[in-house]
């Protein structure tokens, strides 16, 4: 008889929590299990593509009302619907685990947000905001869901030892799992149409969301030091901004009257990122808080130079592949910059070194991992 392993994706709404989803269901492996995945009004259709005979699709409608209805639903009515079905797994790869599952069932969450565990991080955000009390609530949240899971996903090494201070031998039902490189950025199309004041290979990017863990103001800062020097490449930045931290980088451009140094994208569509990678000379990314940095994948996956955050985990992915910087200290980005490109061979040389780094991230395996750690009993 096939196991019954049941996903929710609930909280799925966009961005990085639905992709993984999306990537779960498209390298599912083979296996004697069939899925059945949680879903809300809001992201059915993201998740329909994906269904066949081994994936069916359980649309929550009373809780998509809203978060609180939600959690009731998970709370008090879900652990009835998991006994009713007879389900082996319940994964809720969220971080949130509220469900009390029934006798013979697994109950599995995973850590897939650094901010709520990082003090440092968290004080970046205004004291009395919203984002700032969402992610002290969440903290706690988190913690008593990894109490309460049987088993716990976390994507790096780094993640398991900050929640272990906290929850001393979690790691005894606990698995690292990174998260693997959407083939789009190793087969994808390498085309994309610059704006006219770009020419390919001639300018450096850092694509990411706007947010001040993200560190685009000293990465600015490094591009004006660079343009007193005399530096003839300008910055891009690409990403969404979301939050008075985007207005204030745009800002920062124009007072410092850096247009032609360092120019705002905006938005770019996923699936034209590989292009927009491969036609820079080189990378930067500046995050401070990452459980799993994808973009810096992405990055590595492209082939050329990459400057990196120091933080952890990034060291822990990016290896010897990259060249590191301190993200808030814009001299040393400006420094290890201008030193690269004194050696032509050098920036080409470790353009290899990332591309070979990033060959080690695959979704398959990735996928295949986490079932058979949720599936053994």
């Amino acid at each position: 008889m096939k196991k019954l392993v049941v996903i929710s994706a609930l909280s799925a709404l966009r961005g990085g929590g639905q992709t993984y989803i999306i990537n779960f269901l498209k390298h599912l492996p083979k296996g004697n299990f069939k899925i059945k995945l949680l879903a809300c009004t809001e992201n059915e259709k993201a998740f329909e593509p994906y269904l066949s005979e081994r994936v069916e699709l359980y649309v929550v409608r009373w809780a998509s009302r809203g978060v609180i209805y939600r959690a009731f639903w998970e709370r008090f009515i879900l652990p009835r619907n998991l006994k009713e079905w007879c389900v082996d797994v319940y994964y809720a790869p969220g971080g949130v685990m509220t469900t009390k599952v029934p006798k013979g069932c697994i109950g599995a969450t995973a850590l897939r947000n650094m901010l709520p565990f990082d003090e440092t991080e968290r004080k970046r955000f205004p004291l009395f905001s919203y984002i700032r009390f969402k992610l002290w609530l969440l903290k706690r949240v988190f913690l008593k869901s990894y109490k309460m899971a049987d088993k716990v996903v976390f994507i790096s090494n780094y993640s398991l030892r900050q929640v272990e201070k906290y929850i001393p031998g979690i790691d005894k039902k606990s698995c690292v799992i990174p998260h693997g490189l959407n083939e789009l950025f190793l087969k994808g199309n390498s085309d994309y149409e610059l704006p006219d004041y770009l020419e390919k290979g001639q300018f450096y990017l850092y694509v990411s969301i706007l947010d001040v863990y993200k560190a685009q103001k000293e990465v600015v800062k490094a591009w004006e030091i660079l343009s007193e020097k005399g530096f003839c490449y300008p910055l891009v930045l690409a990403g969404p901004k979301y939050s008075a931290y985007g207005e204030a980088v745009c800002e920062q451009i124009e007072d410092k009257k850096l247009e032609g140094k360092v120019y705002y994208l905006g938005k770019v569509d996923y699936e034209k990122l590989p292009g927009l990678y491969k036609s820079a000379r080189g990378l930067v990314f500046a995050s401070s808080c990452e459980c799993c940095p994808n973009i810096l994948l992405e990055k590595l996956s492209a082939g050329k130079t990459v400057f990196c955050s120091n933080y952890q985990p990034m060291p822990e992915f990016g290896q010897d592949a990259v060249t590191y910087f301190d993200p808030y200290n814009p001299q040393d980005l400006a420094e290890k910059v201008f030193s690269l490109e004194l050696s032509p061979s050098q920036l080409e040389k470790m353009g290899h070194r990332a591309y070979k780094q990033a060959l080690k991230f695959d979704w398959d395996k990735t996928v295949k991992k986490t079932f058979d750690f949720l599936l053994d009993n």
